[in-house]
């Protein structure tokens, strides 16, 4: 009980001692009771019966409390749930913390208790993508993200992490396969832009979204009947060479910043090659078999 206090006295200024069951007869008074008997069920009401009153809702102190009850109801009632709704509670207090309190009266002390939730949301992001959810992943984290923001993270460490985020979805997608199907190629190729629209020159991102439009090409070419119409055979051959003309620019991207340099010279041979541009296929060849000595 002591330790509780103390702890609540470093998050807010509260009476020391409560002299009677109830200072006031308000809802707010008896969230504050209940919290310093770390009874959170009782103190969780009260604190939303005053989040709903006109008399408290705009208070900065009010989505303080709510915060700090949801996320000690979260520690102990949804800690293992990857969607918890008393998270997203706390979650949204913090939100609204954030945005009444302009006098900067809580946000210090609120700190500590935002970063802890961000790292939850952070971590079952993570647990998330193994257990195949991608949606609640990426949900997850968009919260890790509002989180951070919130309390000025630093920026480049937060873009870090989501291009490594988002690194972990499409490595998890493609895990263990020599080829994806069509829905998984079409999401890993949304993955791969979403990086390189956050970090233009990521030479891995670049390489991978080369090879998913070559290797789609390629799919198309080894399944070919050539006994088509002549119309579908040209709109086929057609398509084929827009998938290689897509694959170029990235390839020569990640041929930029030395990525993987053989595979990269072999994957620009092939291009070229499949856009029947010989002299360049065979500039890249030579360039690889000169590596390759």
């Amino acid at each position: 009980m002591k330790r509780l206090i103390y702890i609540l006295s470093l998050l807010l200024t509260v009476t020391s001692t409560v002299k009677a069951q109830f200072v006031q007869n308000n809802s707010m008074s008896k969230a504050e009771f209940y919290i310093q008997k770390a009874e959170f069920d009782s103190a969780q009401k009260y604190i939303d019966i005053a989040a709903n009153h006109e008399e408290f809702t705009k208070q900065a102190k009010v989505w303080f409390y709510r915060s700090f009850i949801y996320k000690e109801q979260y520690k102990t009632k949804e800690k293992q749930d990857l969607n918890s709704s008393l998270r997203s509670e706390c979650a949204i207090s913090i939100d609204k913390l954030y945005k009444i309190d302009t006098a900067n009266t809580y946000l210090t002390q609120a700190e500590p208790l935002v970063k802890y939730i961000a790292s939850t949301y952070y971590n079952d992001a993570a647990r998330a993508i193994n257990n195949e959810d991608y949606k609640l992943a990426n949900n997850n984290f968009a919260h890790y993200k509002h989180l951070q923001t919130l309390i000025k993270a630093d920026e480049n460490t937060l873009t870090n992490h989501e291009i490594q985020f988002k690194f972990a979805i499409a490595t998890a997608i493609s895990k263990g396969q020599d080829k994806v199907d069509s829905t998984q190629r079409h999401h890993l190729i949304n993955i791969y832009k979403e990086i390189l629209a956050i970090d233009k020159n990521n030479a891995s991102a670049n390489y991978n979204l080369s090879l998913l439009y070559y290797n789609e090409g390629v799919d198309i070419v080894n399944n070919m009947d050539y006994d088509m119409e002549f119309e579908n055979l040209m709109a086929t051959q057609e398509k084929i060479a827009n998938l290689f003309s897509a694959a170029l620019p990235y390839m020569l991207k990640a041929y930029e910043f030395n990525y993987r340099k053989e595979d990269t010279l072999e994957g620009l041979k092939n291009i070229y090659y499949g856009l029947n541009d010989t002299e360049k296929s065979n500039y890249y060849k030579q360039e690889l078999e000169s590596l390759q000595k």
